[in-house]
């Protein structure tokens, strides 16, 4: 095999070691801010975000996918709360601009293969949703539209901004960084055995919504099975990078990534994460392995592993023992109500972003007023109904089609990335059984859509002919 068509994943850390001396002096001066005035800190980091995309926009968008994990919102009284929404269109906006500096058109870039086609028709099915619902003048879900659009304008910024492999690698490299990151305040949760003063400073509104703290860590995101669903989707491309990068500084990342990762999501004690996390891990495998015994030997190892772990696991953890009946009776009261809801409005659904002023409707408190239906299927037929269900997962088959292929390529990013896009997929369509995290997670949300932008511009780069290690996607 010839060097041509064996590029492997190399490259030192990123911008050297100056850049890591920023960075490491960037977060000291955060943490101290966020100890003093943690609004300054969302006002701080909003001004730097605005200075990095004048000043150098690959920064800019380094930044905004370091700070994927951090969801701070602002004081009411300000007239921008959600400054990380507004970061995305100004993501999309400048990627807008560079597009055309290169002559291509929005039209051009925007719908110029069947899978953006798509991803545009599934936000139109959304929209179109709200507008014919009985709920269409609720402020409250014209927020979630928003936030959902600012995850769309995540996807096509990143994948017309990803025109090359050093790019590829760069993002790539700062997603596993932001996520050992994102692990290590978990443990320090965990050691502290409270959320923390740090954590309620940076969002002081979960002090009134989270339960008391019972030994399962957040970390940055809002909810332990946020954290969870956050996790599973990082970690098969630690996998990727400890199996398939040529370049020591990437196994080293990789590995380091899915140790963090997997003690972390251990200590979410996520019923729903844990079976996504096997569920993910054994897709993982069963793609890099290339031969069915090898896949068979590895396959059997990790069951006698689990067989000798989870009995101590369960020991120390009493929550994953059993599931409780009062959690049992009430997520299938809760999924009985969506599909109701789904049934009543089988075209359509009760509108996007509506499942929680609209299950009122049905029954009242506790069972209905739920945030979420507690699963992706029944939240999907509730709000979309079967044409936003269908668009979704034929959007979901797509780009598992696009991650098989580039599994299969001999370039080794291309089968990191297919390896990541299969494993956060597959890891979402389990989880999704339990769990709708898409309206409650802003963070979660914007890395699924930044995981399917990695693919779709993993995908058109080793579509071109000459591909290569410097080879551009026009």
């Amino acid at each position: 095999m010839t060097t041509s068509q064996d590029h492997v994943v190399t490259g030192s850390p990123i911008g050297g070691l100056g850049a890591e001396t920023l960075i490491v002096v960037i977060a000291v001066a955060c943490a101290a801010l966020l100890v003093t005035q943690p609004a300054a800190l969302a006002i701080a980091l909003s001004i730097g975000l605005l200075l990095a995309s004048l000043s150098n926009f690959d920064w800019f968008v380094y930044a905004v996918v370091f700070l994927l994990p951090w969801y701070p919102i602002l004081d009411p009284k300000l007239p921008v709360r959600d400054v990380f929404v507004a970061s995305r269109f100004a993501l999309l906006a400048g990627v807008w601009m560079i597009q055309g500096k290169r002559g291509r058109s929005l039209r051009d870039w925007v719908t110029n293969t069947w899978v953006n086609k798509g991803v545009l028709i599934f936000a139109g099915v959304a929209t179109a949703s709200l507008l014919v619902s009985a709920q269409r003048t609720n402020l409250d879900a014209y927020k979630v539209l928003i936030r959902t659009f600012s995850y769309i304008a995540v996807f096509f910024a990143m994948s017309g901004w990803l025109v090359s492999r050093d790019n590829l690698v760069k993002i790539i490299q700062i997603l596993l960084i932001s996520t050992i990151g994102v692990a290590l305040f978990g443990f320090y949760q965990a050691l502290d055995g409270s959320y923390t003063e740090f954590y309620f400073r940076l969002y002081p509104l979960q002090e009134d919504v989270l339960e008391p703290w019972t030994g399962r860590i957040t970390s940055f995101l809002y909810h332990f099975n946020s954290l969870a669903g956050y996790l599973n989707l990082v970690v098969p491309f630690s996998i990727g990078c400890l199996v398939l990068a040529k370049d020591h500084w990437m196994r080293w990342l990789g590995l380091i990534c899915f140790a963090t990762c997997t003690a972390a999501l251990v200590l979410t004690q996520s019923r729903g994460g844990l079976i996504a996390y096997a569920a993910s891990l054994i897709v993982s495998i069963w793609y890099l392995a290339p031969k069915p015994t090898v896949r068979i030997g590895i396959l059997a190892a990790i069951a006698v592993i689990l067989a000798l772990t989870a009995p101590m696991l369960m020991n120390y953890f009493e929550r994953l023992q059993s599931v409780d009946e009062l959690t049992e009776l009430s997520r299938l009261a809760i999924w009985a109500l969506a599909g109701s809801m789904f049934l009543s409005h089988p075209v359509l659904g009760v509108g996007y972003g509506t499942y929680r002023i609209s299950s009122l409707t049905y029954v009242p408190e506790p069972i209905g007023g739920q945030l979420h239906a507690h699963n992706l299927y029944l939240q999907l037929l509730a709000e979309t109904g079967a044409v936003g269900f269908l668009v979704f997962f034929a959007l979901i088959g797509a780009f598992f089609y696009i991650g098989v292929k580039l599994v299969k390529d001999p370039d080794s990013l291309y089968r990191i990335v297919g390896i990541g896009t299969c494993g956060a997929l597959t890891a979402t369509l389990v989880h999704g059984m339990v769990d709708f995290l898409f309206n409650v997670s802003p963070q979660f949300g914007a890395l699924f859509w930044l995981v399917l932008a990695l693919s779709i511009a993993a995908f058109q780069n080793s579509r071109k002919p000459g591909k290569g290690d410097n080879g551009l996607v026009t």
